[in-house]
């Protein structure tokens, strides 16, 4: 799906962001930097008002107008169109076109979330083309238009898609003037692509893999940090793990260096915290290992395992069922998790579920004890992901908090630090990293580093907040 309303993952975004564009976009720090708005103010700590270009068209050469912008923005409000993009604008109250060049949001209360989110999730379409499909749009067979460096000219679920350089785009030309976009699902499948030229370039290759990538000749492999945190949540509901012992001798009792190299090898840095690297780096600069050394901490220890076990309320250990994806290849760290805890005597039965049942129950909050999630993030703000993990709407059904862990005190942190900027926000953030490392909510793993690979008549500048892929890419000619 080209609209992120009803195409939210990885593989359509990837095409989304070269035909789609916000009024803001993230530069290579990510940072937030005009697109489509000239400039903003905030006259309020409520209200963003967005001073849009004048020079816009879509590429099918109609103006783009604030009534469009608008509405590309309220239309994610919409139950009716049920926008899997929504979650991320729970704090916005309304938006107008309050000019000819002017959108006014109002949000339900301050936060810096809404600006962070708002170059992923607010893709401009033609309200005229939003409004006579709010559940089809962006599928083959009504297909999309932008404002981006690329348009749509061919849409296919078997041949994939084709796109053009878009000639009434406003900014400069891209390198490529076409590029064609095919599925490849199998990972060897794609890197024999690579590796003959059949293929010229992807950014989807397993960690994991990374050796035999990099080996190849006449390709271009290169990895860097993504935004993702993988990590094992613990459902404080649990009868047993309920209990903050059980949940810290869980902790100390994984190897969570084994359960790295088993899944993604290598190409990861171990996590320290629910918060992924670039977050980190964003809220607190370069020193952020300086905050993230001094949380509450469980190295891999099985007599302090042991110990902590000791003082819960099941000294002895006791059985607990966990649910996986039977497709899914987190199966393997599961049973090097399971192995671990069998030795401090909690023993785990690993029951495999069809793939759509477990994705299901799971979004539903079933059955929830343990298991292990890796989430990846849209922009360097950790207000994104805060909500996900800890907030009382994330432990609803379609939410992330698979902890389970919700508290009124923990909400009023979160919200207090999603309105906070500077000194104020990292004190707040340190504050609710402290309670949640405290609590052993979560044990977290790694964030896997993400990865390019270019045919060598390639070049591109590309990074973790780099959004238009064919834009940045070259030919080294050029």
């Amino acid at each position: 799906m080209l609209d992120i309303a009803h195409g939210f993952n990885g593989p359509s975004t990837f095409v989304q962001s070269s035909v789609l564009q916000s009024p803001v976009a993230l530069d290579a720090d990510g940072q937030i930097v005009p697109q489509l708005a000239k400039a903003w103010t905030q006259p309020t700590p409520d209200t963003y008002v967005f001073e849009l270009r004048d020079d816009v068209v879509f590429s099918d050469g109609t103006p783009m107008t604030a009534e469009d912008v608008a509405f590309s923005l309220e239309r994610h409000l919409d139950p009716a169109v049920a926008s899997q993009a929504a979650g991320l604008l729970t704090a916005v109250e309304s938006v107008r076109a309050s000019g000819k060049h002017e959108v006014t949001v109002d949000l339900k209360f301050p936060t810096q979330a809404f600006l962070a989110s708002a170059p992923m999730v607010w893709q401009v379409v033609p309200k005229s083309l939003a409004e006579a499909h709010p559940q089809d749009l962006g599928t083959p067979e009504v297909g999309v238009i932008g404002t981006g460096p690329y348009k749509v000219t061919k849409f296919s679920l078997t041949d994939g898609i084709v796109l053009e350089a878009n000639s009434e785009y406003w900014g400069p030309k891209p390198a490529i003037e076409r590029v064609k976009v095919v599925a490849i699902t199998d990972p060897e499948a794609m890197r024999l692509a690579i590796s003959s030229g059949s293929v010229d370039g992807t950014s989807f290759i397993p960690p994991e893999d990374a050796r035999k990538w990099t080996d190849m000749k006449g390709v271009d492999t290169r990895f860097f940090a993504g935004n993702s945190i993988a990590s094992i949540y613990l459902n404080v509901q649990d009868p047993h793990l309920s209990d903050v012992h059980v949940r810290r001798a869980i902790a100390h009792a994984v190897n969570t260096e084994a359960v790295q190299r088993l899944v993604v090898g290598d190409q990861a840095q171990p996590a320290q915290t629910i918060v992924t690297v670039p977050q980190l780096k964003a809220l607190y600069g370069d020193d952020f290992e300086e905050v993230t050394s001094d949380l509450p901490s469980y190295p891999y220890d099985l007599d302090a395992a042991k110990s902590e076990l000791a003082k819960s309320e099941f000294p002895d250990g006791f059985e607990m069922t966990v649910n996986y994806s039977s497709g899914s290849e987190s199966a393997d760290a599961l049973q090097a998790i399971a192995a671990d805890l069998s030795t401090i005597g909690i023993e785990v039965v690993l029951n495999p579920v069809p793939d759509d049942a477990y994705w299901s129950t799971l979004m539903r909050h079933e059955d929830l004890t343990i298991g292990i999630t890796d989430l990846g993030y849209g922009s360097a703000d950790v207000g994104e992901l805060l909500p996900d993990f800890l907030t009382s709407t994330g432990a609803k059904a379609e939410g992330f908090n698979f902890s389970q862990y919700s508290t009124p005190e923990m909400d009023a942190k979160v919200t207090e630090a999603l309105s906070l900027t500077g000194d104020a926000r990292k004190l707040v953030v340190t504050d609710i990293l402290t309670e949640v490392a405290d609590q052993a909510l979560y044990v977290p793993l790694y964030s896997t580093n993400a990865g390019i690979a270019l045919n060598e008549r390639y070049a591109g500048d590309i990074g973790v907040w780099t959004r238009d892929y064919f834009s940045a890419i070259r030919p080294v000619d050029q």
